[in-house]
């Protein structure tokens, strides 16, 4: 943690050089929603509509739109551009913005000669890291997603229309409604005029691309995945960092079997010729894998029956099944679970802990699996690195803040102990020691501390009047799902019941 607060340090100090609203994420980074023709930067300013015939002459502008050539130009300025509140906010309490953290990252430092000559000519430039959803295919309908990101949800919805909470004056509102969502555009993939433009694009940014990860939807249910993996197996690039975002679950297993296939092809050892110089020279890039590392992001807000209902199409079985497949049959590669954390995450968090250091223990001791690998390329400015022993299980506990019933802040003091429990825990089952992979961080549990700190102080800036409002959306918005879906909340969640009943 200190090195990384080392490196927001420094990335401070380059950027209040150029001025004090700088933010190397705004060019380097890029979130492209395929299916709508959405984008933003990172992920808190609000997407904006790309323009759909700029792209048929300039795919870059999937990117460089004229938003947000005119938000680099207000930062150079030293303006704010609007859509950047979240961090201004935080500057403003006297924090340390991602605005900052975001600006130290390595593939950010990486891109600063090209920010530097964007800001001389035309404002355009080629990201480092990309993240892209490609299409909304999924096979779950998680309880706080919706159906722009998950066409069973949107199979849902048409069956029983949307569903029903209400607004602080008792009247009903329309959760989940189609209508009023940015849906995906009613077009065969093929004739997607984004998907077309990114892969005209593709090429082009490959070669310095740093971090691509691929979101959804579900992309083990879409060809585009697949695609990008046969293009990185042949175009090998060392210094990938590749990620996906899957729930584990494909609706077939042959799509699971031709992922895991997919992925192993990455770890194969290759001798290629770089294209960065003249082919037929005799110069080769000798590398081990065609790409630095592969991470997936599994989404799982709780263990057992628990998670099954936060996210239905679940089964929590075979996703243990699943990573512990795929952390046996590949070598440099790492999970992440992500509990997005919520009022159904309370009661079994230290049960999920349990889950995490087992994970850990099967799997991350002395970095179990992992070879040792030093990669060079002498025609780049890439620096070598060396690929060591390292953690292979990962979680996080973002705080979900929408839809508002089922954030933690309406829960009392009464749940406090959950994560103080939980707390205990991690304390208990601290890593000591860099070579040590099996137990928690410090950072971990400092996370945990924030969000028991969060729920405290949001808790107490509700009034009466809030809580009991969102939590009787709660109850009633688990009832409808229970009623579509043939579960049963109650018996589930028993202890989070009788607090909504008491």
């Amino acid at each position: 943690m200190s090195e990384y607060k080392d490196h927001a340090q420094i990335a401070k100090q380059q950027l209040d050089n150029i001025s004090d609203s700088m933010c190397y994420a705004k060019w380097s980074q890029v979130s492209l929603h395929l299916t709508n023709g959405m984008t933003q930067s990172c992920y808190h300013p609000p997407v904006h509509k790309i323009d759909v015939d700029e792209i048929y002459h300039n795919p870059g502008a999937l990117h460089n739109t004229e938003q947000k050539k005119s938000e680099r130009a207000q930062m150079l300025r030293g303006e704010r551009p609007k859509g950047c509140e979240y961090c201004w906010r935080i500057e403003d309490a006297g924090g340390i913005s991602d605005r900052v953290y975001r600006s130290g990252e390595y593939w950010a430092q990486n891109s600063r000669k090209d920010i530097i000559a964007s800001t001389q000519n035309d404002l355009e430039i080629n990201p480092r890291y990309v993240e892209v959803n490609f299409n909304q295919a999924c096979n779950f309908k998680c309880v706080y997603c919706s159906p722009h990101l998950s066409t069973t949800w949107e199979d849902e919805v048409k069956i029983h229309g949307p569903l029903e909470i209400y607004d602080a004056t008792g009247k009903v509102q329309h959760h989940n409604d189609p209508q009023y969502l940015d849906m995906p555009l009613k077009v065969a993939q093929k004739d997607n005029p984004y998907v077309d433009a990114f892969w005209r694009w593709w090429p082009e940014i490959y070669d310095n691309l740093e971090v691509f990860r691929m979101t959804g939807g579900e992309p083990l249910m879409d060809s585009n995945t697949y695609k990008v993996l046969d293009y990185i197996y042949e175009n090998p690039n060392a210094w990938l960092e590749l990620s996906i975002t899957t729930n584990l679950c494909p609706p077939k297993e042959a799509l699971w079997d031709k992922f895991m296939e997919k992925i192993q092809q990455l770890e194969e050892i290759q001798i290629w010729e770089s294209p960065r110089f003249n082919p037929g020279s005799g110069n080769h890039w000798y590398v081990n894998m065609a790409v630095k590392h592969t991470a997936l992001f599994v989404s799982v807000d709780n263990v057992g029956e628990q998670a099954e209902y936060l996210r239905t199409g679940l089964d929590f079985v075979n996703l243990k099944k699943k990573s512990e497949e795929f952390l046996n049959k590949t070598l440099n590669t790492t999970i992440t679970y992500i509990n997005t954390f919520n009022v159904m995450s309370m009661e079994g968090f230290t049960d999920y802990l349990k889950f995490i250091l087992d994970m850990r223990s099967k799997f991350s001791k002395d970095g179990q699996g992992t070879k040792y690998i030093k990669i060079h390329d002498p025609y780049t400015e890439h620096p070598d690195y060396e690929i060591v022993p390292r953690q292979r299980v990962w979680f996080d506990i973002p705080l979900l803040r929408y839809p508002d019933w089922m954030s933690i802040n309406i829960l009392d003091h009464t749940w406090h102990h959950h994560l103080t429990e939980a707390i205990e825990f991690m304390e208990a089952h601290q890593l000591e020691g860099d070579h040590d992979f099996v137990g928690f961080y410090d950072f971990e549990i400092d996370k945990t501390k924030r969000n028991l700190e969060w729920m405290q102080s949001e808790y107490d800036k509700l009034t009466e009047s809030d809580r009991e409002h969102r939590m009787s959306n709660l109850s009633h918005f688990c009832k409808q799902l229970d009623f579509r879906r043939d579960t049963d909340f109650s018996q589930t969640f028993p202890e989070l019941t009788a607090y909504l009943e008491a």
